[in-house]
């Protein structure tokens, strides 16, 4: 049995073996038929999905979820803890432009705190060593949400499941979906009597096709609301509520990230937006505030010495067990970083989809140089540690051909509850480093399998 760095087991059995004794039992191209069924049943445009999945002990699941809680804890105690709550002070940190700050100062509130905290996915990739943490989600529209439960009920269909269950095992993955009615649930204040209340989708970009929209209106719609969804510059925002061709908006709930809110939303809409849930008019989830904690720069404050003394003995711990050294560049660390290229990734601070990252051992010294020279120009990126040896997870392509991969976790934290486990990973062979959907990478949800009691 493989194992992490505490000792808790990663798999039950390797699934390469588990899958081949089920084409043994029903025969390859029933086999092959159970997994094309798979794949059209959890269909998602531009999307491939893990299957058969890996199967994980509970007991690295705890593990998982815990250390998912206890970095997002740590996370979010920074402003109050380290900057004394001094929020322009933490800005100056980050290196935010001046006109971003503006906003961000402009739109923030305890409230808009609250809200930010209530949706969190901390990502990890799975090294020989264990569990590393190489960069915090904190955002309303989160990656991970989508895919859980639809993967999850999809696999108990399948035959492969019904298969590991007359051996005497039993699968099992969080309630993704209660779990995160429970932390949107709370942020809504009140609901009209006379009509159901509706929850409006907000786009920010029009080419944005976002394959989830309809997952996502069955998921509001099974909290008794009514979703509607569009552009978010076509709200109409009166001292009287928020409209959308005349229908009276209770919920807005972002579909965009702050880049986009940078690149497409007129600013006086998102202040609009933030007043009128000051003033109770409406509920706004997903504040620009979650910017704030979506930073990799914050992984700085949790990883160096210059902080530890912000820190408790164990939280230390915490961290240097799981979290890679990371630190912002600048011109003061500019020849820590040109000479560490073997052992670092640049990064954008703010970026996400895997968009610039530059691992140093994959280029040239001439190509480091120059990424890390234009990046320590500007504000905006760091260097992390590199995780130097990733984990090799047997598993089976679409093809039936038994492959190797390497793997990132992205468990999902909502309302400070663990909600189960967004799984990606990516050929070994592919050579690609940054497992993401968007590059490449096949998708699932976390499930645990154990023995059955007797």
């Amino acid at each position: 049995m493989t194992t992490a760095r505490h000792g808790s087991g990663l798999l039950t059995a390797e699934p390469a073996d588990g899958w081949q004794d089920y084409e043994k039992a029903v025969g390859p191209d029933a086999a092959r038929q159970d997994a094309e069924a798979f794949q059209a049943g959890v269909h998602r445009a531009g999307w491939t999905h893990i299957f058969p999945p890996p199967l994980f002990s509970p007991s690295f699941a705890d593990e998982l979820a815990n250390a998912a809680r206890s970095v997002m804890d740590l996370l979010y105690s920074i402003p109050h803890r380290v900057f004394g709550g001094d929020v322009a002070a933490w800005m100056s940190f980050q290196g935010i432009p001046e006109e971003d700050a503006a906003l961000l100062l402009r739109t923030y509130s305890e409230r808009a705190v609250v809200t930010a905290h209530q949706f969190a996915r901390p990502d990890f990739l799975l090294t020989e060593e264990g569990l590393g943490i190489v960069e915090v989600n904190v955002s309303a529209p989160m990656g991970g949400m989508m895919t859980h439960d639809p993967y999850v009920r999809q696999f108990r269909t399948s035959g492969y499941h019904r298969f590991l269950r007359r051996l005497g095992y039993e699968t099992t993955a969080p309630d993704m979906t209660a779990i995160w009615g429970k932390a949107f649930r709370s942020l809504v204040r009140q609901a009209p009597v006379e009509r159901r209340p509706v929850v409006f989708e907000a786009i920010a970009d029009e080419n944005d096709m976002n394959t989830g929209r309809r997952a996502f209106e069955e998921l509001a719609g099974s909290f008794g609301f009514d979703c509607v969804s569009g552009m978010v510059q076509d709200l109409d925002i009166r001292d009287d509520g928020v409209f959308h061709q005349g229908r009276h908006i209770d919920v807005v709930f972002t579909m965009y990230t702050w880049l986009e809110t940078r690149r497409f939303v007129p600013p006086e809409t998102t202040i609009a937006l933030s007043d009128a849930d000051a003033a109770g008019l409406v509920d706004f989830v997903g504040p620009p505030t979650a910017a704030l904690y979506n930073s990799k720069s914050n992984l700085e404050i949790l990883t160096s010495p210059a902080f530890s003394g912000y820190f408790t003995a164990a939280e230390r711990e915490f961290v240097d067990v799981y979290l890679p050294r990371t630190f912002r560049l600048t011109d003061e660390t500019l020849a820590e970083a040109l000479s560490g290229q073997s052992e670092l990734v640049l990064k954008p601070a703010s970026e996400y989809g895997g968009r610039g990252i530059v691992f140093g051992p994959s280029v040239s010294r001439g190509e480091w140089t120059q990424a890390v020279t234009a990046a320590a120009s500007g504000a905006g990126h760091v260097c992390q540690q590199l995780l130097a040896r990733p984990w090799r997870c047997p598993g089976v392509d679409a093809t039936g051909r038994r492959r190797d991969y390497h793997v990132c976790l992205g468990p999902l934290v909502f309302g400070g509850e663990y909600a189960g486990t967004l799984v990606r990973w990516a050929d070994t062979e592919s050579g690609n480093r940054v497992i993401n959907v968007k590059q490449g990478a096949e998708a699932g949800g976390l499930l645990t399998a154990s023995p059955a009691r007797r």
